[in-house]
């Protein structure tokens, strides 16, 4: 064997070795969730990818896919409760001002750090409320927090939860909280005021009364691997007895000039504008009288769209007639 050959054999390998490494978090994660659809889809990608370098390894995962996956799974999805998916959003996709994102930062840090608060007989704090006006990214956050301790997003469905059957939303919420129970994640949980009512406002034993009772039972029960985030546009609606069992409290407020500033930029950036610079519209648009991020985000998609359809001639009407109705 010639070094020529010698080197592409081995510059062959390390590409096939980084692609199967690549393969491994997906396959640690399906595995943990007992998704057969899908990790009989990474396997045959392993399977492919393993056929020249590691035979062995290939001749298995074959037997195995042949065999089939096993037909029952451990847990399944809690039929129209729940979405579970792998989170996409980056803490640094989410404009933060700099006291949010260091109790961000705060969060990530316990769970990081497991090991060495176990030595002092303590467990990381994992129940997180999110609050404030809607339109500011509560949402975007919680995924992004599911990113960063890299743990799958488990998003409740609120119109599933709620059932009008005496005893069924109580009877939901437990069963969701069991499923997240079962392996590392992040439950999300929005609009929670209308689930944890304040007991004292509802004036008699209702339903809505038992449904509170369940969740402070079902978050007393939840282990620290279980990150929950609820996230609320009135937490003075909520039980007082609930809102003591979160560990961190984080006011999403409006946005200052500063904050939509930033998310302008990146709205706006080069990257996204591909043979265009309308950067110089960020510090505009930061002067507006904009509501929230979303009114942000849907206003710089309108100047990116334009760009696409208009080659950017209606830009300035779209500030126009946006600054006016601000006015």
């Amino acid at each position: 064997m010639t070094e020529a050959t010698a080197a592409l054999e081995k510059k062959a390998r390390k590409a096939s070795d980084s692609s199967i490494i690549k393969l491994l978090p997906a396959l640690v994660e399906h595995t943990r969730w007992n998704d057969p659809v899908k990790l009989r889809e990474i396997l045959v990608d392993l399977s492919e990818k393993t056929r020249i370098s590691y035979p062995a390894i290939h001749k298995r995962i074959e037997r195995d896919l042949r065999h089939g996956l096993a037909p029952t799974p451990m847990r399944t999805l809690p039929k129209n409760l729940v979405e579970l998916s792998t989170p996409v959003i980056q803490l640094d996709d989410v404009v933060l001002n700099e006291q949010l994102k260091a109790e961000v930062l705060a969060i990530i840090q316990e769970h990081d750090r497991v090991e060495d608060l176990a030595a002092f007989d303590l467990k990381p704090r994992h129940k997180v409320l999110l609050y404030g006006a809607p339109g500011n990214g509560k949402t975007l956050l919680a995924e992004a927090l599911a990113s960063s301790l890299d743990i799958p997003f488990v998003k409740a469905k609120y119109s599933g939860l709620v059932d009008s059957h005496l005893g069924e939303t109580g009877k939901n919420i437990a069963s969701i909280m069991e499923y997240a129970e079962s392996g590392p994640c992040l439950l999300f949980l929005d609009e929670f005021d209308g689930l944890a009512i304040d007991r004292a406002a509802t004036g008699d034993v209702t339903e809505m009364r038992r449904v509170t009772n369940q969740l402070l039972i079902s978050l007393d029960k939840l282990p620290h691997y279980c990150v929950f985030v609820a996230a609320t546009n009135s937490e003075n609606l909520i039980d007082k007895a609930i809102l003591r069992r979160f560990d961190f409290s984080l006011n999403i407020q409006a946005p200052t000039p500063d904050l939509v500033l930033q998310l302008a930029q990146k709205e706006l950036d080069p990257t996204r504008t591909p043979g265009s610079d309308v950067l110089h519209y960020a510090p505009r648009i930061a002067q507006m009288k904009l509501k929230n991020m979303s009114e942000t985000v849907m206003l710089c998609q309108q100047i990116r769209r334009d760009l696409v359809l208009n080659d950017g001639q209606g830009i300035e009407a779209i500030l126009n007639k946006t600054q006016a109705q601000d006015s």
